[in-house]
């Protein structure tokens, strides 16, 4: 399954939209909401990355079992939990509307078709970008990132210390 995927800023999601808290507060600043989006990381409720440096651009993102034959520029793992037969692809945006607003609801109406459809469990999650980020020279009709769900019965023991990718 690939998606086409619209990131305005930089950051892509998968959320677990049964599951993810997403009001932080009305006012929230942009450290909050990155230690908001770690916590509920190591929640298994969402995983959040960095697509590039620049912020933004149309990607491409397969949804597979297993890692394709390409060459990929870097991946990580992590894992997220099933609870409601699907996860769903969030833009940055959304999860801002969420964090700023008690009654926004994940997905917004405009991404409800980024939906992925899994059996409920929980799942380690492989996500390989397959492009260098600093060569802003990448093909518009390449997949850009893979995202390979594995269902397993337990959580490796690692924590996110921060969004996947991310430099300040």
């Amino acid at each position: 399954m690939t998606f086409e995927f619209s990131d305005e800023d930089g950051f892509i999601s998968v959320v677990n939209t049964n599951k993810y808290q997403g009001f932080v507060d009305d006012d929230w600043q942009f450290d909050q909401l990155l230690n908001h989006f770690v916590n509920q990381m190591n929640d298994h409720n969402i995983i959040v990355w960095a697509s590039n440096e620049d912020g933004g651009n149309e990607w491409k993102i397969d949804v597979l079992n297993q890692p394709s034959s390409n060459k990929e520029f870097s991946n990580f793992s992590f894992p997220i939990s099933v609870t409601n037969g699907s996860l769903y692809l969030v833009s940055y945006n959304d999860l801002t509307m969420a964090a700023q607003f008690e009654d926004e609801v994940l997905p917004s109406k405009y991404n409800a078709h980024l939906k992925i459809d899994l059996s409920n469990g929980l799942y380690n999650v492989t996500v390989r970008q397959m492009f260098n980020p600093k060569n802003l020279d990448y093909e518009a009709e390449m997949v850009h990132f893979e995202l390979i769900f594995i269902l397993t019965t337990e959580a490796a023991e690692q924590k996110a210390n921060n969004v996947f990718w991310y430099t300040a």
